[in-house]
């Protein structure tokens, strides 16, 4: 259940509420580091360490190197290390068997901006849904941007501007911009997992990454505040009811697609979730009057500039089961 608070003061007419994920298959948001077998970390006993190489012991050993005027060695640093891999570590995660050299992604908890992005698309998808004038702004903002030959990331923007920024004297604001999202407790588990890429239920290539374990939760306090006017006053232009709706929508949609779902409310999210978690997709191929082509014409535009297949051929999985999946509750 949404509050509001007291009438007065800067906070005068906020809703606020909380957003609870419970992780069902494995979460992986990567930070973009990556840890390399026999060079950062080491594989023990069913852990992965990942070396601290400020640990007193090792640097005292690269300080015995340089006073017998040898250059510090990274062989003969990880090399003592393995006599004990846990006890120079920074950190030790559950782990699969892995080789020297491999490389291991490396993951963090969902950020708050991830969850906002997650109401946002879920936010525009129900806007699209219920508005035809703004769908048909959205199609042709997007048609337009293919045209115009922009940058992949730019294409998506450009339809949610159409529909998200309004002008308010001479400034442009965007709506969602009344959505506050802020990370709360998490209790979360990680561990290293092998991550297989499928196609028609076949593996066509493997990764290992760190990711957030099943059972992990998440809270973040989701905060809808009003617009200011010039006069003084406010003008409410969205509320947490409405983020509420919007996401059971569009989780009940995307999810229709799925093979595999958690008897819950549930969306995915971060790495491997797939596009259509995190655009509006299936509405375009759902909606689209002006050109029945425009979905096919998105398709061939960003393989052609990612240089890659965009598409749903295949799908990211641990242990036979998608990633990212979490339930999720209002409280």
């Amino acid at each position: 259940m949404s509050k509001q608070t007291a009438a007065g003061g800067p906070l005068a007419g906020w809703e606020t509420a909380v957003l609870r994920l419970r992780a069902e298959t494995p979460v992986f948001v990567l930070s973009g580091g990556t840890a390399v077998v026999g060079l950062d970390a080491l594989w023990s006993g069913g852990q992965l360490h990942l070396l601290d190489f400020e640990h007193p012991e090792l640097l005292r050993l690269i300080e015995e190197q340089v006073r017998a005027g040898r250059a510090p060695s990274l062989a003969d640093v990880v090399a003592a290390a393995r006599k004990n891999p846990a006890r120079y570590s920074r950190l030790s995660l559950p782990s699969p068997q892995l080789p020297d050299k491999a490389e291991v992604k490396l993951g963090v908890p969902p950020p708050a901006s991830t969850v906002k992005g997650m109401l946002r698309t879920a936010y525009l998808h129900w806007v699209l849904k219920r508005d035809g004038g703004a769908r048909d702004k959205f199609l042709n903002a997007v048609a337009q941007a293919l045209d115009e030959g922009v940058h992949p990331k730019f294409v998506a923007a450009r339809g949610e501007a159409a529909v998200f920024k309004v002008r308010i004297g001479d400034r442009e604001w965007d709506i969602f911009n009344a959505v506050v999202v802020r990370e709360g407790p998490a209790n979360v588990k990680f561990e290293v997992y092998r991550i297989d890429v499928l196609e028609r239920n076949n593996v066509i290539a493997s990764a290992y990454a760190v990711g957030a374990s099943p059972g992990s939760t998440f809270e973040y306090r989701v905060a809808v505040r009003p617009r200011a006017r010039e006069d003084g006053g406010r003008d409410r232009v969205l509320t947490v009811d409405d983020l509420r709706e919007a996401l059971a929508d569009f989780a009940r949609e995307a999810g229709e697609r799925e093979g595999w779902r958690p008897q819950c409310q549930a969306v995915r999210i971060g790495f491997g979730a797939g596009r259509r978690w995190k655009t509006v997709l299936n509405l375009v191929e759902q909606h689209d009057p002006n050109d029945p082509k425009l979905y096919q014409k998105i398709q061939d535009y960003m393989t052609q500039r990612l240089k890659r297949f965009w598409g749903d051929a295949t799908k990211k999985t641990v242990g036979g089961k998608p990633v990212g999946w979490v339930c999720y509750e209002w409280q």
